[in-house]
């Protein structure tokens, strides 16, 4: 996934899955199963799913259900994470590479550096002039979130809960702060 939006996609098609086979797992046992249609014989004779329990099927839909919104937010954020850094990343090369003198060429590798394996905390400071204080928060708030997912879940070290963020609050917030870095780094050429 390149975009928020194909992850955004990724997410709304994973999350109607599960809730789908949810569905069909309150059903499954009141199927004709010894009927003679010939979609019965096929699901009889079909090794993935001839052996298939409602109470499994309902228990592995719960058990992607109970992940899935913390993994989109950690993809969410990844991906708008790699779409900042090489946007960044594209436009400070071409500087570089005019750059003459031996110091400044050395300290602009430094700063590449930065930008595509250092803290994305300081990738996003750069952009404080264009997205507002809230937004910013807002935005933190999906990066803090995501970290303590990918980190774990681990239990923090002020006792404090973790506030939760819900996929569609993240895509949101990433979507508007994306579109305002993007209108701030464009260059006529």
């Amino acid at each position: 996934m390149t975009t928020l939006d194909e992850a955004w996609a990724w997410y709304l098609a994973a999350a109607g899955g599960m809730k789908r086979l949810s569905h069909l797992a309150k059903h499954w046992d009141s199927f004709p199963w010894d009927g003679e249609a010939d979609w019965i014989k096929r699901m009889q004779k079909d090794e993935v799913l001839r052996h298939l329990e409602a109470n499994q099927l309902a228990e592995e839909a719960k058990t992607v259900q109970q992940e899935l919104d913390d993994l989109a937010v950690l993809v969410l954020f990844s991906v708008f994470e790699a779409i900042i850094r090489d946007l960044v990343e594209e436009q400070i090369r071409p500087e570089i590479a005019i750059l003459q003198h031996a110091f400044l060429k050395t300290t602009s590798e430094d700063i590449l550096r930065r930008v595509t394996e250092g803290s994305f905390f300081h990738v996003l400071e750069t952009f404080k002039s264009v997205v507002t204080d809230d937004l910013t928060e807002q935005v933190n708030q999906v990066r803090h979130y995501r970290n303590w997912v990918a980190h774990g879940r681990r239990p923090r070290s002020s006792g404090k809960q973790m506030a939760t963020v819900q996929p569609k609050e993240a895509f949101e917030r990433l979507s508007k702060c994306l579109a305002l870095i993007r209108s701030s780094t464009t260059r006529p050429v």
